[in-house]
């Protein structure tokens, strides 16, 4: 075993020494946020990167398959690559490209879904191999190895992305300037047709519209469930029904996957139709797919799970710089060494000039939560600061005239801060002999409140005052209480510790209003879970959460709801809808004002926008006008084409300004124009239903659809 030091400066320097596996990456790392995103799928300090993905099957819309416009989007952003001249490549250049050679609302979709984790140690282009290795796994497939460090770009790169009308030659010459030769040119394609099919709304000739179920055609039998053989051995077998391969496609010279297959006389799809050879050659395809990145640009070692990884360690000054906290917490993996073998986890320490002069120079742990990702699970710990009521009481004994001492030990548990101060609770009942006679001690690590007498506690209680302590106080004890005499209610205690002094009130237990916030209604406490997310437009995490910042983040979403003290929800719909729970079990208070409920571990305070749904908003010096039809082959705007992936209805009029007509198209893309260039006719409204990609409460046409405005005159 090999012994790694991790070292944090602030005031004092702490040196960490963690046993390690010898191959354990190094902490501090510039892939730290990135391990977290990939491994951190559920439980504690969750991501949730891998929630739009499950389960496989999982979509924006009927026919629609996240995990297949997860791969699409890395293909489609990689593919304009060229290895010759070392441009362009894995870039996120994609962002700058939606519409013509990237169509559909998969792009769009995938990359706003991508937006929240986007990060000075996560760039978009990261993000976008990232959502390549979650959609593979979670749809059964191998793991793809991640390297990190891609730059984004800041502007479109060239054409260049194949196109199912494409020639074999042409193909050959597309994927040669990508760094692959035949034969992965045809794994490739096998690879990335495993998962998802073809829409009627962006290839009209290759699936006709009302040919198949909502207008989409999979391409192999498990393409909406399952990374797997499927795309290979049902065309070796003469049974696949690969809108690609058969069918109209072959008659209108778009057969694309046909063409390539046959490139080397069907050899490689055959021998890809083996399920080990086609897992195995993904994932190494794949990998190197997402590894075609602009000259200049270093990725990093493979991404591994750390063995231990210290997470937000803090040094904080307090007590007019006289006194250190310690702060952060301990990430163990528990894959292969269950967390019931892991007896304890101690930080030891040393003092700036490396001296020992600091008692046992350890800090101990206690568990804080769990987490799991793919293939490997967590267990983590934080400094042991643990507060506890120790009673001592007498029980009376039979046939004794003397009762017995017996001590009973109430863990306190942590509810809100004030200042540094963590304020605790924890209940004990008594009857009413045992009020006169009972002696009890707050204890918090090696500070003590002891033997003091719950006869003597107060017949009234007091609020706690909201405002911080000073931090020159003198230590003190004050103590008050609803308990009397002749009382059996419980008495709940609260303590705040820091350092050796302690300060303790005692409330009754009280239940929150309900929660208010102006412009929405509260619609209560809903179960919530990892796996399917109620709300799951965009999704943050801080730790100043209130409803004032959580409104707005979510801002343009008709819902947003807060969960665990710290996460932040937003949505369009209740996609997972559960049903309101126990209003008591949303109990956690925001970590960013303690006088609100955030809601507690998967549940989630939910509220909704008192405004009315999307609209066509009233724009100055313009006037909605209708839904129109258009074509990605004949648009129906040619004046100037803006894709946005935050787009509203007021920044594409902005972007139109100068033109006489703009619309708004598949959530993301603007098109202006002085005049109808192509064929178009007027639809119902409903027809223009997707919401803005910058605000929910907008319309912005839909696939094939515009929302169209006209200049006034």
């Amino acid at each position: 075993m090999a012994i790694r030091c991790f070292t944090v400066a602030l005031a004092y320097v702490l040196s960490l020494c963690i046993h390690t596996g010898a191959a354990a990456p190094t902490w501090p790392s510039s892939v730290d946020e990135l391990e977290d995103i990939m491994l951190l799928n559920t439980g504690y300090r969750a991501k949730g990167f891998a929630n739009p993905v499950t389960p496989c099957n999982k979509g924006a819309g009927p026919g629609r398959v996240a995990a297949a416009e997860y791969i699409r989007t890395a293909f489609h952003d990689m593919a304009t690559g060229n290895i010759y001249q070392g441009t362009g490549g894995l870039d996120a250049s994609i962002v700058f490209e939606l519409g013509g050679d990237n169509p559909g609302p998969g792009f769009p979709t995938t990359l706003t879904t991508f937006e929240p984790y986007l990060s000075a140690r996560s760039s978009m282009a990261d993000l976008i191999a990232m959502g390549v290795y979650t959609s593979v796994r979670s749809c059964g497939g191998p793991a793809v190895p991640m390297r990190a460090g891609r730059v984004d770009a800041t502007e479109a790169g060239p054409p260049g992305v194949p196109q199912p009308q494409n020639s074999l030659f042409t193909f050959q010459n597309q994927f040669g300037r990508m760094g692959f030769d035949t034969t992965q040119m045809i794994s490739v394609v096998a690879c990335g047709h495993t998962l998802g099919g073809v829409h009627t709304a962006n290839f009209p000739q290759i699936v006709p519209a009302g040919s198949s179920p909502n207008d989409f055609k999979a391409f192999d039998s498990t393409g909406t469930t399952k990374f797997d053989e499927k795309i290979a051995s049902e065309y070796v077998s003469g049974t696949t029904t690969d809108p690609l391969t058969v069918g109209p496609a072959q008659s209108v010279g778009r057969a694309s996957d046909l063409r390539v297959f046959t490139a080397d006389g069907n050899a490689t799809i055959t021998s890809m139709a083996d399920p080990a050879t086609f897992a195995s050659t993904c994932q190494a395809l794949l990998q190197k797919m997402v590894e075609v990145v602009p000259s200049g640009v270093t990725l990093s070692d493979v991404i591994t799970p750390y063995d231990v990884k210290p997470v937000a360690l803090q040094l904080t000054l307090q007590g007019g710089g006289n006194e250190i906290l310690f702060s952060g917490e301990i990430r163990v993996r528990t894959t292969t060494r269950p967390a019931s073998q892991i007896s304890s986890v101690q930080l030891v320490y040393k003092d700036r000039t490396g001296g020992s002069d600091c008692g046992g120079c350890r800090i101990t742990t206690a568990p804080k939560g769990t987490a799991a990702g793919f293939d490997d699970s967590f267990t983590v710990r934080s400094p042991a600061t643990s507060a506890n009521l120790v009673l001592s009481l007498k029980v009376p004994r039979s046939n004794v005239v003397t009762p017995a001492l017996q001590s009973q030990t109430v863990a306190l548990t942590r509810e809100s801060t004030v200042g540094p101060y963590n304020i605790v609770t924890g209940t004990y009942t008594l009857d009413s002999a045992q009020v006169q006679t009972t002696k009890f001690d707050i204890t918090s690590g090696q500070a003590s409140d002891s033997f003091k007498s719950t006869g003597d506690l107060g017949t009234a209680c007091v609020p706690l005052d909201s405002t911080s302590p000073s931090s020159t106080s003198f230590p003190s004890s004050t103590i008050s209480s609803s308990s009397s005499s002749s009382s059996s209610k419980p008495t709940t205690l609260q303590i705040s510790t820091r350092s050796t002094s302690t300060t303790m009130t005692s409330t009754t237990p009280s239940t929150p209003s309900t929660p208010a916030f102006p412009g929405y209604s509260y619609q209560g406490c809903y179960t919530d879970s990892v796996s399917a997310r109620v709300l799951t437009g965009r999704r943050t995490e801080t730790s100043t959460m209130s409803y004032q910042s959580c409104s707005t983040f979510c801002n343009g979403f008709p819902y947003f709801g807060l969960e665990h003290g710290s996460e932040c929800f937003c949505g369009q719909t209740l996609s997972n809808p559960t049903g309101p729970a126990p209003e008591s079990d949303c109990s956690m208070k925001c970590s960013g004002d303690g006088s609100q409920v955030c809601g507690a571990g998967n549940r989630l305070t939910l509220f909704k926008s008192t405004s009315q749904g999307p609209s066509n908003p009233a724009i100055a010096g313009w006037t909605y006008d209708a839904c129109y039809t258009d074509s990605t082959s004949a648009r129906v705007l040619t004046g100037k084409y803006v894709p946005d992936s935050a787009l509203t209805v007021e920044k594409c009029a902005a972007a139109c300004k100068g033109y006489q007509i703009f619309g708004t198209q598949y959530r993301s893309q603007c098109y202006c124009g002085n005049a109808f260039a192509g064929a178009t006719a007027k639809v119902a409204e409903t027809q223009c239903g997707y919401v803005c990609a910058g605000n929910a409460l907008q319309f912005c046409g839909a696939g094939n659809r515009l929302s169209v405005y006209r200049a006034n005159a």
